[in-house]
Parts: C-alpha cells; sequence; structure tokens
C-alpha cells in the first residue's frame, strides 16, 4: 500500500466517525413558516386615504417586498369587495387604466397584493380611492372644414372633438340651425353632418351651431360654421344644372356664357316646365364630397365642363365618386374634359367613364377642324332613338388632345376627321349604364367629351346636338 492510499484511508474514516456523531445531536428551536410578502402602491396622496379629483385616465405603480423568499407578480382589482374571480393577475409593476365616467363625480378604488414565489399572497392588499372629476369634452373645426358662401339646400359639416376622460364618454352632439333656442341630438361617434331642405336650410342666409355633451352631461363650448356671418342657400330653380369647372374663361371662349345661353334657347322646347342652375364649383367647391354627391342628386340633368384636367385633382377625383352615385340615383350627365400631359399614367382613371382606355394623343387640333359622326354610331342612334347626328366644327384651335377607345356597351358619337390617319379618333362617347334598375333606352346617361364642346361652334349648329341629347336621348 503507498503512502496516498494510506492517506485517502485515514480521511474517510475520519469523516464517517464525525457524521456519525453528529446524527447522535439533537436539532434544537422551531421551523419558521413563509412569510407572505407586504405590497406598496405608489400615488400621490393628499390625505391618508384619498386623493385630490383627478383625471378619468390613471397610470397607477405598485411593488412588494418578501423576507423570505421573492416576489413572483400581483393581483389587483377595481371591485370594492372583489371575491375570488375578480383579482386579475399581472407580472408588470405599473398599468394604465382608463375609468369609466358615471357623472360629474365618480370614485374608485383600486387594490393590489404582491404574491410570492410560495404562492402566498398579502392579506393586507394595498388600496387607494381615487376620485374622479369629470372633464368637458371639445369640439373644434377640421383645418379643411369649410362652408362655401353660398351653396344649394345641402350642406355638410365635419368637426373634431375629444375628451380627456375618453373620447366614448361622447355620448352625442346637439346642433342647431340660425339660433340656439332649439338644439337636435347625432350620435356621439357621428363627426359630421347633412343638412338638407328637410332640415330647415331654405332660401337666405344661415348659420351651423353645434357643441358636445358627455356622459355626465357636461357640454362644450359651442362653435359656428361660418365662423363669422352666415352662408347663402339657394333653392333650385329647375332639374337641369350646369357645373362651371373652368379655370381660365377667358382663354376658353366664355364656356359659362355659352351654356347658359344654349340652355335658355332649348329648355322651352326640350322640357318648357324645366329650370337651371347655374354652380361655379372653382369658386363654391366644398369640403364635403358628401355635400357634392347629394347636391346633385338635386337635379335629374347636369352638365359638368372643365378644363384641363389631372388625376390628382381634388374635382376630377370627386367627379369619380359622385358622378356614378348620380347615375345611379337616375341622373343623366354630360362631362366635358380635357387631359393634362401625362394623363392615364396612373391605373384606370376613367374606370366610371363610358371610356375603356386612351388613344392617340395630339399636340394640336386647327379651327375649322371636322367632327364628324361615327357611322356605327350613327346608325345606332338613328336605331334607337329616331334621330341624326348633325357634324360639328370647331371653332376654336385646340392644344392637347387624347382620343377616346370606348367600352364594349358604348356607343361611340363623333370622331375627328384626322388627315393624317386612316383611323379617325374618337372624341365624343354615349355611355351605358349596367346598374340602371329598368335597363333599356334609359341606361344611356353618360355623354363624355375628351374635347371641350363648347369650342365646336362653328356651323352654328351646337345648340341642335345639346337639343337632341336632351330631347331625344335623355329624356326628361
Amino acid at each position: 500500500m503507498n503512502k496516498l492510499s494510506a492517506l485517502f484511508k485515514i480521511s474517510f474514516v475520519l469523516l464517517a466517525i464525525t457524521w456519525l456523531i453528529s446524527c447522535k445531536e439533537k436539532i434544537s428551536g422551531s421551523l419558521q413558516s413563509n412569510q407572505p410578502p407586504e405590497t406598496f402602491l405608489f400615488v400621490k396622496s393628499t390625505g391618508k386615504d384619498t386623493l385630490n379629483q383627478t383625471a378619468s385616465i390613471q397610470k397607477l405603480y405598485w411593488d412588494g417586498l418578501d423576507k423570505d423568499g421573492f416576489v413572483t407578480g400581483f393581483y389587483y382589482t377595481w371591485e370594492l369587495q372583489p371575491d375570488s374571480a375578480d383579482w386579475q393577475w399581472t407580472e408588470k409593476r405599473s398599468l394604465t387604466f382608463p375609468l369609466k365616467i358615471s357623472g360629474a363625480e365618480t370614485s374608485y378604488v383600486f387594490q393590489v397584493r404582491a404574491v410570492d414565489n410560495k404562492g402566498a399572497w398579502d392579506p393586507t392588499p394595498a388600496s387607494q380611492i381615487f376620485p374622479i372629476k369629470n372633464t368637458s369634452p371639445t369640439i373644434n373645426w377640421l383645418p379643411t372644414s369649410r362652408i362655401p358662401d353660398t351653396t344649394f339646400t345641402v350642406a355638410s359639416f365635419i368637426w373634431q372633438a375629444s375628451d380627456l376622460d375618453g373620447d366614448s364618454t361622447i355620448v352625442y352632439f346637439e346642433y342647431a340651425l340660425d339660433d340656439t333656442l332649439q338644439w337636435r341630438k347625432i350620435a356621439g361617434y357621428r363627426r359630421n353632418v347633412t343638412l338638407t331642405a328637410d332640415s330647415g336650410l331654405t332660401e337666405g342666409e344661415h348659420v351651423f351651431f353645434i357643441r358636445a355633451v358627455d356622459v355626465a352631461k357636461s357640454r362644450s363650448p359651442v362653435i359656428r360654421m361660418p365662423q363669422r356671418g352666415s352662408w347663402y342657400v339657394k333653392e333650385p330653380k329647375g332639374e337641369y344644372l350646369l357645373i362651371d369647372d373652368f379655370a381660365n374663361e377667358a382663354q376658353s371662349l366664355y364656356p359659362d356664357r355659352y351654356y347658359k345661353s344654349m340652355l335658355k334657347q332649348i329648355l322651352p322646347e326640350v322640357d318648357p316646365q324645366a329650370g337651371f342652375d347655374y354652380w361655379n364649383i372653382e369658386e363654391q367647391f366644398p369640403a364635403s364630397r358628401l355635400q357634392f354627391i347629394e347636391t346633385l342628386k338635386l337635379f335629374k340633368r347636369v352638365i359638368w365642363y372643365s378644363d384641363l384636367i389631372q388625376e390628382t385633382d381634388e374635382h376630377f377625383i370627386t367627379a369619380q365618386v359622385a358622378i356614378p352615385e348620380f347615375l345611379n340615383a337616375g341622373g343623366k350627365i354630360i362631362y366635358s374634359v380635357q387631359f393634362s400631359t401625362g394623363f392615364g399614367s396612373l391605373g384606370n382613371p376613367l374606370e366610371f367613364t363610358p371610356v375603356d382606355s386612351l388613344g392617340k394623343k395630339f399636340n394640336f387640333i386647327t379651327a375649322k377642324s371636322l367632327y364628324y359622326p361615327d357611322s356605327v354610331g350613327k346608325q345606332n342612334v338613328q336605331n334607337l332613338f329616331g334621330v341624326e347626328l348633325p357634324q360639328l366644327k370647331l371653332s376654336k384651335i385646340i392644344v392637347g388632345l387624347m382620343g377616346l377607345k370606348p367600352k364594349p356597351t358604348t356607343i361611340p358619337l363623333y370622331r375627328y376627321n384626322d388627315p393624317k390617319s386612316d383611323n379617325d379618333p374618337i372624341f365624343v362617347l354615349l355611355g351605358w349604364n349596367d346598374n340602371k334598375q329598368n335597363q333599356g333606352l334609359d341606361a344611356y346617361d353618360f355623354i363624355f367629351s375628351a374635347t371641350p364642346l363648347h369650342y365646336l361652334q362653328a356651323n352654328n349648329n351646337l345648340n341642335d346636338f345639346f337639343k337632341i341629347i336632351f330631347k331625344d336621348i335623355f329624356k326628361p
């Protein structure tokens, strides 16, 4: 046996003797049970149990201390006398709580208790009373909100409202027309309202007032539109509407003069009882598209004439929504435009029209150029409506035009006599509306022209064209 092995055996024997001796000694004292943790809630208090009245959105902080272990999480509740199901578990030490306002003043009690690593929880939860004071709502107009100086018997108002106690505490809005003696209610989730003749919009000067009301019946200050003075409401004179969308009247043969004169001449023969209204949307375009749409629906026939349009023009964007709704409501329209350079590069902006796609681009077309009825379209118009379209001529040179390719259900009406082409481009179309409830001739409801129509006066027969449209194709 070597010296290392002998030394190991002696050490083992000594350890065994020590263990045997220790086993014979008795353990003194008593076993300590697990101690529950303590919980601390952090709020700024003005007294022992209460706070000053404060906001209904509360961010609370808490923590726990365990002398013989560690805290694993917390149970909290807003119930005054909670049972086991009312306590909610979290491992977080801070949460934000929205406290519902049910009156001018409301009190809540928050309780929280820590839980240690052995499952024991604080038998005396930390608690705090929160007396919540209601704050009044606020209301103001959006920066883009406006009412034109003059409208027809449709006016839309758009606002924004908020409440520090939570926007859901706004239960309704009250609005009044012309004076604040009689208020009308609309739901608190609304942020717009459209008034009509049924709402009291009569011919004359008007003012609109509105305020917000919360669950505690607290009201915001009243705001008004217009913010100063009043706006004028005019009642429609008839079923026809001219929409002037020209920015440069003087450089464009004054289209408003022509269209007004034309309707004065042809309406007595087309529809003796009909009158017409004029709407310059370059000056009186409303902020609300709903107002624009509902205004169109006041009429049955519309001529909308525009100069250069771009896909990003607010008026053209509105047209894409408003015209289909107007047509589906039974209206019929003549829409005369001129495309800007690069038009059509963004998707299919003409989907709402009788146009399938754009064709050849022209840098200019000279005065006295002929627009003649398309042969197929001419025959269709004769067969369907019993009339013959006249030839038209340009009375002014036009710079920058684009031909049209019709949809399958569209009737091509006019082609430009292009001396440089064997296939003259189409510029005027008659569209068919698949959404019309009663199909048939009534479904032809959309004249689309890529040439400003009032330029076609060189033959002095443009009035005849409009008479055919309104009397025979768009029958009264």
